[in-house]
């Protein structure tokens, strides 16, 4: 079996990537023997119910690959062998893509790869199968009538939350060391910082798409980690423009990843004015403190609401009706019955917009992203809570199967803005990870990384959830 400890400096400064990528040098470990490693696991962590479909034939043969490339001498790319569960809102070529959905039960095998997928498999990365998520990825949950609900590795009966949380609870849990998500409304950054892991919500346009079911601008895929090592690999891999997404942002990345950092602020609110719960508050203004120590900045705290609570509903007003257009308004009609109570209230919104509502929405994301743009400037950081309320259960905070309140987050107005978002681990709510969300200038996606580096020597956390252990090679 694979152990290590989980605050070794070395595992920190190299990654999980580097240690696994070692170990298959060294000659410690195959990547069939990896790839077997994590198909154990996630038997063995069946009641999470993180992973929902597997192709353990095909991942093996791709594993058995990976080690005749290496023993022929062949380059090999950095996922080289390292096992991966991908979203079940992305296409993996021969598997079928269900959204979690019973409208796309029975949906046939997709004949190519997501682009992000075919980024991880062209770095070598050894596709396993799909993860867990909300119907159609519209709610902070990963519950559905198809495949039931995922609980989070820190707290059983806990949602690790969503809509990408069987991709983080698998993270969380030493499950496999690589999964995917997507971020339309903070589908990355809610189940990173329920589940104690870094997740990234890139600058608008900065990842390509192609086919692109989600809402152009507003949507993208996400990377998750437990360490900064790693999720600087990520994002080498995966940000990139792509032929056919008129989104996309080309040339090189405006920010440098050493600038020197300008004005720390930090608010309870990126928009609206809902309080944050009592123990988030004391564990939030805890965290910017340290963080300001960490980077050598006094905290500028600004009033919630740097935006307007219409910020979350010009989000919604735009992003709804695209979601809906891309899975068919007919369809969703005709089969409305078959949906997840819980998400009708979000269809009922999407089939209800008009034209006019639309373009206005359109226009007033202008005002918003022009007043995080003068704040932010080229080199200002942003500090808020991801969530602004404690864990809340697998099916939801509500009995009732209401839609999850927005502002429950601070994360769907910066989907709207496009700037980018990184929610870093930073302490504990009812035992459940707090998230500490980092907004920087649009384009300074290396930066924050590069930040959030900073904080994770200064203030480290456990690399997987108590009673599980970290995805590593043997030590020795």
């Amino acid at each position: 079996m694979l152990t290590g400890a989980a605050d070794g400096a070395d595992l920190r400064a190299d990654g999980i990537f580097g240690a696994l990528a070692a170990a298959q040098r060294r000659g410690l470990v195959s990547a069939q023997e990896i790839t077997e490693m994590a198909l154990d696991r996630i038997a063995a962590a069946a009641d999470l119910n993180a992973v929902i479909a597997l192709d353990a034939p095909g991942a093996l043969q791709a594993a058995r690959a990976v080690d005749r490339r290496r023993a022929a001498g062949e380059h090999l790319g950095v996922l080289a062998g390292l096992p991966a569960v991908i979203k079940d809102n992305m296409d993996v070529r021969g598997l079928p893509t269900t959204h979690a959905s019973l409208l796309c039960a029975g949906a046939a095998p997709a004949d190519r790869d997501d682009v992000t997928v075919a980024r991880l498999r062209t770095a070598g990365a050894v596709i396993l199968g799909k993860s867990n998520l909300s119907e159609f990825a519209m709610e902070a949950i990963s519950d559905n009538p198809v495949f039931g609900g995922t609980h989070n590795p820190w707290r059983a009966g806990v949602s690790p939350g969503g809509s990408s949380g069987g991709s983080a609870a698998a993270l969380a849990a030493g499950l496999v060391p690589l999964a995917t998500g997507t971020d339309g409304g903070g589908s990355v950054r809610i189940p990173a910082a329920l589940c104690g892991l870094l997740g990234l919500k890139p600058t608008s346009g900065l990842t390509g798409a192609r086919p692109a079911r989600l809402p152009l601008e507003l949507s993208s895929a996400g990377t998750m980690s437990a360490t900064v090592a790693d999720l600087r690999t990520l994002a080498q891999l995966t940000l990139g423009p792509v032929p056919g997404d008129p989104s996309c942002v080309y040339g090189p990345d405006p920010a440098v990843a050493d600038r020197p950092l300008g004005t720390l602020y930090a608010t309870t609110r990126v928009a609206g004015s809902r309080r944050l719960d009592a123990g988030g508050e004391a564990v939030f203004s805890a965290a910017v403190e340290s963080f300001g120590r960490a980077v050598g900045r006094a905290v500028r705290w600004l009033e919630p609401g740097l935006l307007d609570s219409a910020a979350d509903v010009v989000w919604a007003t735009i992003y709804a009706p695209e979601d809906i257009f891309a899975i068919g308004a007919d369809r969703l009609r005709e089969h409305y019955h078959r949906l997840d109570p819980r998400v009708l209230e979000w269809v009922d919104r999407g089939l209800s917009g008009t034209l006019e509502g639309y373009l206005a929405a359109r226009r007033a994301r202008i005002d918003y992203v022009l007043r995080l743009d003068e704040l932010l400037d080229v080199a200002n950081l942003l500090l808020t809570p991801t969530i602004t309320a404690g864990p809340y259960p697998v099916a939801g905070p509500s009995a009732g199967g209401e839609l999850i309140p927005i502002d429950l987050f601070n994360t769907a107005a910066l989907n709207l803005t496009g700037h980018p978002a990184l929610s870093v681990p930073a302490g504990y709510v009812d035992d459940v990870p707090f998230g500490l969300q980092m907004v920087g200038p649009r384009g300074s996606d290396r930066w924050l990384i590069e930040l959030a580096g900073r904080w994770e020597q200064h203030q480290p956390w456990p690399l997987c959830a108590p009673g599980y252990h970290v995805f590593l090679p043997p030590t020795g």
